[in-house]
């Protein structure tokens, strides 16, 4: 935004430089306009994300004359960019990839109700050739057409290059556009070589964050599985419990009932989602010794509590305690992840990890997000500024490089969810069959293609894990 105002700055002043006073040239003036109801958006991004934000220091002081700095920028959206900028580590990257804000209602769509409008299909490489369905969600439109996991996309509406280097050259703008249009057309390799040739239109539909679960014999002990893909909030707005309480529960029942005595918890794409979620799997995943036993605390800013008492809300970042009600006992678990698990999947890692020997197995570090929000509705769009950071009972809470991995392994694309041979499962597996990690290499377990290419380049999966959302939302019930 400095970029487009100074360069309009040095246009107008370059026309008058280049005219004389007395050439008939009339000076040009601002011209008045009413004050529109973007105006008061932007005034009030500023008000409200300086009254919440974790690096509330950091911000300028523009509260003498708020319009005079938000005039500056052409959208509520540029505002909040600009505010993002300040705060940095001490490599000088801003801390703040995260605040954002929600015209649509979205994310109370998807994160409080269960509510998703898309096609229901993700996709990564496999190779730097051969891009892959990565997950479907149950009920999709993609999922309705049969599509699954593991099938290889050809062609997409058209464009038959999808190599991850023509994929780059414009930023991944033709995929991501393709993938969030209304409809798409799709070419897909079934993995026994035949070709089908969809066309999908958005729809709304139902998210179903567990995508699998099995229960493995390894080493004489029994082990639990689960892929879990969204944290679609367990209570409703009324403090009523959701249908994502009920399916957790059924599932641990399941477990306590078979006698498992470890987990593998697959988070390799769970971009996070409601706190209340988070805080409820942690109580059930932990062991019986952590009841009463602190599990996390929030840090703020040092006048936020006071801001919202201010406003009414009921917003509450006082410390949590582990409330153990179930009777499943896990000695380990074993994480699945990716550079997509973050947020609310990163809390869930690190409260656990003080109470339960925990093993990361994914390719590299998880996202990096120990922050979270609040939705604040303003003028009908939704506030989302980082507001807080957790912390677990050993005070660890400085992650925003991630999470690192106990081993690598490379996502395998080619076996759904809950594959005993799925690479990173089958580590977890050998683990507990031998009481450690296996001694294959990361070039190893890479995916190959039918024409020999290699592995894909190190972290370009990456930019499409990080393309859904990512959050740790605390919402007020």
């Amino acid at each position: 935004m400095k970029r487009i105002y100074w360069t309009l700055t040095l246009f107008f002043a370059g026309m008058l430089a280049g005219c004389d006073r007395d050439d008939g040239m009339p000076q040009l003036e601002r011209p008045s306009r009413a004050e529109t109801e973007e105006d008061r958006l932007k005034d009030s991004v500023y008000v409200y994300t300086y009254g919440f934000y974790l690096w509330q220091e950091h911000l300028p002081d523009w509260h003498a004359d708020v319009r005079a700095q938000t005039a500056r920028f052409n959208s509520a959206d540029a505002v909040l960019e600009e505010l993002k900028g300040y705060a940095r580590d001490a490599a000088g990257n801003p801390y703040d990839r995260f605040s954002f804000l929600d015209r649509w209602g979205t994310v109370n769509a998807e994160i409080q109700q269960g509510m998703a409008g898309s096609f229901g299909i993700d996709v990564r490489y496999m190779t730097d050739d051969d891009l892959y369905v990565k997950r479907v969600d149950i009920g999709s439109p993609a999922y309705q057409a049969g599509i699954q996991r593991g099938w290889q996309i050809l062609e997409v509406n058209g464009q038959t290059d999808l190599s991850l280097a023509n994929m780059e050259r414009d930023n991944f703008e033709f995929l991501f556009g393709a993938l969030d249009a209304e409809a798409i057309g799709l070419r897909l390799r079934r993995p026994d070589g035949s070709e089908v040739s969809l066309d999908l239109d958005r729809r709304t539909y139902q998210l179903q964050p567990i995508l699998a679960h099995q229960i493995f014999t390894a080493g004489g002990k029994k082990v639990g599985y689960f892929a879990f893909d969204i944290f679609v909030s367990t209570l409703d707005d009324r403090d009523n419990p959701t249908y994502v309480k009920t399916q957790l529960d059924q599932l641990v029942r399941t477990f306590e009932e078979a006698g498992v005595q470890e987990l593998i918890v697959d988070l390799r794409y769970n971009g996070g989602g409601a706190v209340i979620t988070a805080d409820y799997l942690s109580n059930l995943l932990a062991p019986r010794s952590a009841d009463g036993q602190l599990m996390y605390t929030n840090k703020s800013n040092g006048s936020l509590e006071n801001f919202l008492a201010s406003k009414g809300s009921r917003i509450d970042l006082s410390p949590v305690y582990y409330r153990k009600t179930n009777t499943l006992d896990v000695t380990r678990i074993y994480f699945l992840v990716t550079e997509g698990t973050a947020s609310a999947s990163e809390l869930v890692i690190n409260n656990l990890k003080p109470y339960v020997d925990t093993k990361l197995i994914g390719e590299y570090a998880t996202y990096g997000k120990p922050v979270g929000y609040f939705p604040w509705n303003i003028r009908g769009v939704d506030l989302y500024a980082v507001s807080f950071q957790t912390f677990n009972a050993k005070g660890y809470g400085e992650y925003f490089s991630g999470l690192p991995v106990d081993k690598q392994v490379f996502d395998d694309l080619t076996r759904d969810f809950g594959d005993p041979e799925e690479a990173m499962i089958a580590e977890a597996l050998h683990y507990v069959q031998h009481g450690g990690f296996s001694a294959a290499t990361l070039s190893r377990q890479a995916g190959v293609s039918a024409a020999g290419s290699t592995q894909v380049s190190p972290h370009r999966n990456g930019i499409l894990d990080r393309h859904s959302m990512k959050g740790m939302f605390i919402f007020r019930h």
